[in-house]
């Protein structure tokens, strides 16, 4: 009889976890974690600059609608209240007796959150994580970096990956981080091939 009573709560307990995941993943009954959009959010750096001294200003900023175009269907799809968008921002440094590139500290650089246009959420060894702010029907995000050491550097923001909105927490979108209207002075980089144009999240500078 002890086995058959937990038999039945071994079975309510999966078919009300099951109607759980139903009532709140109407698009997505059976996997939570499958991505479903995909969006590209362009970033801009100014002055894009391929050379500047300590204590100068790169200035990023992220300034596009919520009514964003997806990469899978190719349509325009409303993703406001997004919870979890941001990146995280990794600093490179090539050494030259190595002849590769190496982690940056971040507390070699200044960070400034402009306008309360986005958090500073963490902080490591290997990058610092951002959050974007929503406002106006548009994500914001508006940084000040401000190098304190001398170099060559490269600054990449990380994709975004598996956010989601309040309204739904289940359908997930991804969001490739990309440069626009920048020059990323890839001739900088030393392992970069002349000739090639390739368009991401990455921006090398030189700090004298």
């Amino acid at each position: 009889m002890e086995i058959k009573n937990r038999s039945i709560v071994i079975a309510a307990a999966i078919l009300t976890a099951f109607l759980f995941i139903k009532a709140n993943c109407t698009k997505l009954p059976f996997d939570c974690a499958k991505t479903v959009y995909s969006f590209q959010l362009p970033v801009k750096a100014f002055p894009d600059k391929d050379t500047i001294n300590i204590g100068d200003t790169i200035w990023l900023e992220i300034n596009e609608r919520t009514l964003i175009r997806d990469g899978v269907s190719g349509e325009m799809t409303d993703y406001s209240g997004a919870e979890n968008l941001g990146t995280v921002i990794a600093l490179g440094r090539y050494n030259d007796s190595m002849k590769s590139w190496v982690n940056e500290n971040p507390q070699n650089f200044k960070f400034v959150i402009l306008n309360s246009h986005g958090k500073l959420v963490n902080q490591t060894d290997i990058g610092t994580e951002f959050t974007f702010s929503e406002q106006e029907n548009s994500f914001l995000f508006s940084l000040a970096v401000i190098p304190l050491k001398k170099g060559l550097f490269s600054l990449l923001l990380v994709d975004a990956r598996n956010v989601f909105r309040a309204s739904d927490k289940c359908t997930k979108a991804s969001f490739s981080i990309i440069f626009e209207n920048t020059n990323q002075h890839y001739p900088l980089n030393p392992f970069y091939i002349p000739g090639t144009n390739p368009r991401g999240g990455d921006y090398y500078f030189y700090v004298k």
